[in-house]
C-alpha cells in the first residue's frame, strides 16, 4: 500500500491541472481548533484487486479544486463534485477528479469540493488502518471497529456536524458563482452533483441556500440520508444509483418517494437505476455499460437548456 500526505502529492502529474482554491481566508469556522493532520492514501479497491483507488482523511482546510475544459470547448455550464466516504473520509479518485475530469473534456467546468469530515485518525499508521480496512480490500475487522468508536468519540467532543460539509458547499458555489467571469462560467448554468454522503451534501444546499449558492441544476448519484421534502425554489434533478439502492430498503433513502415529490414540482427530472451497478461506482473508465451515466447526464443538461451550443 502507499500512503502520502496530500501536500506531497500535489506535484504528482495527475494532479498539476487543478488549480486549489481555499474556501476561507483562515481557519473555518468551528473547527478553528483542530490539529490532525490530512492524509492522501492510495489502495487496493474491493471491486478489483488491480484498482487503485484513493482516499483523503482528516480534511481540515477544505478547498475546491478546479479542472478547466480546453479552449474553445466550453459549454458554459459549470458543476460542483461532491465526492462520498461517510463523512468521514473523501472518496477522492472515484468520485472526485476521476468525474471532474471527464466534465472538462466535455465542455463543463469542474470543481471537487474537499470538504470537512469528521475525525479518522491521530497518526499516519491509524489513519492508514482505516483506509485499508474500511476502504480497501481488507475488510473491516474488530480493531477497526474500535477505531470507529474511538475516532467517533473524538470527532464529537472536536463539535464535528455534517453541517459543515453543507456549509462549504454554499461557500464553494458562492466562489464560482462570483468567479463566473474569471472562468468563463455562465452564472445560471452552475449546478452541483454528489456520491453517497456527497448526494446528502447536494440535497441539503438544495434545500437551504441562498441566491448566491442556489444550484441552477442537481445530480445525486446512490445519495446517502436524504428525505423527499423539496425546495421552495425546486430546480432541475438528476438522480442515479444502482437498482439494488433505489429503494429504502437500503436505509439510505426512498428513490422513488423523492422523485414522486419532485416531479409534482414539474422541474425537469430524470431517474437511471443500473442493474451492474454497485454503491460508489462514480467514474471509472473501463467500458462498464454503469459508465454511460456521464453522457445520460450532459444530455440532461442539454435538454434543460443549460449548455451553450458550441
Amino acid at each position: 500500500m502507499l500512503a502520502f500526505s496530500v501536500l506531497a502529492l500535489m506535484s504528482v502529474n495527475v494532479f498539476a491541472q487543478a488549480e486549489k482554491i481555499r474556501l476561507y481566508e483562515g481557519k473555518a469556522p468551528g473547527s478553528e481548533k483542530w490539529t490532525q493532520t490530512e492524509y492522501l492514501f492510495q489502495y487496493t479497491t474491493p471491486q478489483n484487486p488491480t484498482e487503485v483507488g484513493e482516499c483523503i482523511l482528516n480534511v481540515v482546510d477544505p478547498e475546491i479544486w478546479s479542472y478547466l475544459p480546453a479552449q474553445g470547448t466550453a459549454t458554459g455550464a459549470a458543476v460542483l463534485v461532491c465526492p462520498g466516504g461517510g463523512f468521514t473520509a473523501l472518496s477522492w479518485h472515484q468520485e472526485g477528479p476521476n468525474v471532474a475530469k471527464w466534465f472538462a473534456e466535455h465542455g463543463i467546468t469542474a470543481f471537487v469540493l474537499k470538504y470537512r469530515i469528521a475525525f479518522s485518525g491521530g497518526d499516519y499508521e491509524e489513519a492508514k488502518y482505516v483506509a485499508d480496512h474500511s476502504y480497501g480490500n481488507q475488510g473491516r475487522d474488530a480493531r477497526m471497529r474500535e477505531l470507529t468508536e474511538k475516532h467517533a468519540k473524538i470527532a464529537e467532543e472536536q463539535g464535528y456536524d455534517r453541517k459543515m460539509a453543507w456549509d462549504d458547499a454554499r461557500v464553494a458555489m458562492t466562489y464560482i458563482r462570483k468567479n463566473a467571469d474569471k472562468y468563463g462560467i455562465n452564472p445560471k448554468a452552475i449546478g452541483i452533483i454528489g456520491f453517497s454522503a456527497g448526494g446528502n451534501i447536494v440535497y441539503h444546499v438544495a434545500l437551504d441556500h441562498d441566491e448566491m449558492s442556489r444550484p441552477d441544476f442537481l445530480g445525486m448519484f446512490y445519495p446517502a440520508w436524504y428525505e423527499s421534502d423539496v425546495p421552495a425554489d425546486p430546480m432541475p434533478l438528476f438522480l442515479c444509483s444502482s437498482t439494488s439502492e433505489a429503494s429504502s430498503a437500503n436505509g439510505f433513502g426512498d428513490m422513488p418517494a423523492l422523485y414522486n415529490a419532485w416531479n409534482k414540482t414539474r422541474q425537469p427530472l430524470e431517474v437511471h437505476s443500473f442493474t451492474r451497478g454497485f454503491h460508489g461506482f462514480g467514474y471509472r473508465d473501463n467500458g462498464q455499460s454503469v459508465y454511460i451515466w456521464p453522457t445520460l447526464f450532459v444530455n440532461f443538461l442539454d435538454n434543460c437548456g443549460l449548455l451553450k451550443k458550441k
